[in-house]
């Protein structure tokens, strides 16, 4: 339970909570893997193309971070997090665009660094661990598996098991401090399946 209260969940908030983007069919194509837990940059030759499907178009302006299927954050963001040299985590130029406007300083971010961390006796869930088929309801970290990874390679991924993305104390606290738009966080601790509705 040690590095529950470590690592947070990051999620939508603000004005970027009134809108739903999605990626367009003239997105490159390489970009519809963004969930794999391997790296993409092979398979991506183009930029991305987010539209909005859901909110007013006209009032829109960009926040530093959107949740569509994946993670689209603003190159602010993502500066702060390539200030930690991450591995596993890239970012992949995505234009929004919102009938003549078009931004072009958004990036997909893909997490794809995981490690299976899951504490299979704390943590609740809906399904069966074989096979990983399950939603998780609430989590509990591994400290036996965290224990054994330097700091600077968990400090942001992905849950091998669930796509799940954790952000350590130290990420999220140079977030806060960039002053971006559009996210929130929540500890893990303090996170169960019907906090995502609050």
């Amino acid at each position: 339970m040690k590095y529950d209260s470590d690592y947070y969940f990051l999620r939508e908030s603000g004005n970027s909570f009134s809108y739903m983007l999605e990626q367009k069919r003239t997105s490159d194509q390489g970009l519809r893997h963004l969930m794999s837990i391997r790296s993409i940059k092979h398979r991506v030759l183009g930029p991305g193309v987010v539209e909005i499907i859901e909110g007013n178009p006209d009032l829109f302006t960009p926040s530093d971070y959107h949740e569509t299927a994946e993670q689209l954050v603003s190159e602010k963001f993502m500066q702060v997090l390539q200030g930690f040299n991450l591995p596993g985590v890239d970012f992949y130029q995505t234009n929004i665009v919102s009938g003549s406007k078009t931004w072009t300083e958004h990036y997909y971010m893909h997490i794809w660094h995981h490690h299976r961390a899951i504490h299979k006796g704390r943590s609740k869930i809906d399904g069966t661990y074989i096979d990983d088929d399950f939603i998780l309801e609430s989590l509990s970290l591994d400290g036996n598996v965290l224990d054994k990874i330097p700091l600077e390679e968990r400090l942001v991924f992905r849950l091998e098991e669930d796509p799940t993305f954790l952000f350590h104390e130290t990420v999220v606290q140079a977030l806060r401090e960039a002053n971006l738009t559009g996210l929130s966080f929540q500890r893990v601790d303090e996170w169960s399946i019907g906090s995502a509705f609050e």
